[in-house]
């Protein structure tokens, strides 16, 4: 179960069987980014359908109903991991799925796109894992996607991501208002460039 996650004692690396197939993309501290598989569907059905993540997430604040979330990852998530777009976040130590990340909305002409994280396992919150994935991405998208900015848009009432996001190095551009019904949503827009990572990157221990 889950609760495994939290053994963090320190263990030899294991070997890799799937790395020769491209299904492990990127191994962090803590987390890992593998290629989405059908098995992870149901995880990540379970995820949308919460309303507490879709506050977090969602710009009308609902979750989506079961066959929403499995059309959305069939049709969209499958094919995106396949790409090398979007990912699975995997607890590193126990190998557990924890969450989902991609990169939408690519533009290759300005070297732009922006970027969507989900840890959707509510005991995994706080403990790192966004912090470290969202790392593996940023490696991901500037070194091997070949791009130069990663955008991404946050709300003002989800404090914990604005401020992991500005540790890495996301500097906010700009602030805008939704309303969803009659709730006012304060959204800001952060960007990160490969010029900023690479100077964030050089004053780590």
């Amino acid at each position: 179960m889950i609760r495994r996650i939290f053994n963090r004692q320190s263990q030899p690396d294991p070997p890799d069987p799937d790395q020769s197939s491209g299904l492990l993309v990127r191994r962090g501290s803590l987390a890992e980014l593998w290629r989405h598989q059908p098995q992870d569907r149901e995880d990540f059905v379970r995820w949308y359908m919460d309303p507490d993540i879709a506050v977090l997430l969602r710009h009308d604040l609902r979750p989506l109903t079961e066959m929403q979330a499995r059309g959305y990852f069939d049709s969209i998530v499958l094919p995106a991991s396949a790409a090398g777009t979007a990912w699975g976040i995997h607890d590193r130590v126990s190998g557990n799925l924890l969450g989902t990340t991609a990169v939408t909305q690519i533009n290759r002409q300005n070297g732009s796109c922006l970027f969507r994280i989900v840890i959707g396992e509510k005991q995994a919150w706080g403990h790192g894992f966004g912090s470290d994935a969202t790392r593996l991405v940023t490696a991901e998208v500037f070194e091997t996607l070949g791009l130069d900015t990663l955008n991404l848009e946050v709300f003002e009432h989800n404090p914990r991501a604005e401020h992991v996001y500005r540790k890495i190095g996301f500097e906010e551009t700009g602030r805008s208002v939704e309303w969803a019904g009659s709730r006012r949503l304060d959204v800001i827009a952060m960007t990160l460039t490969k010029r900023r990572w690479h100077e964030v990157n050089a004053t780590l221990p």
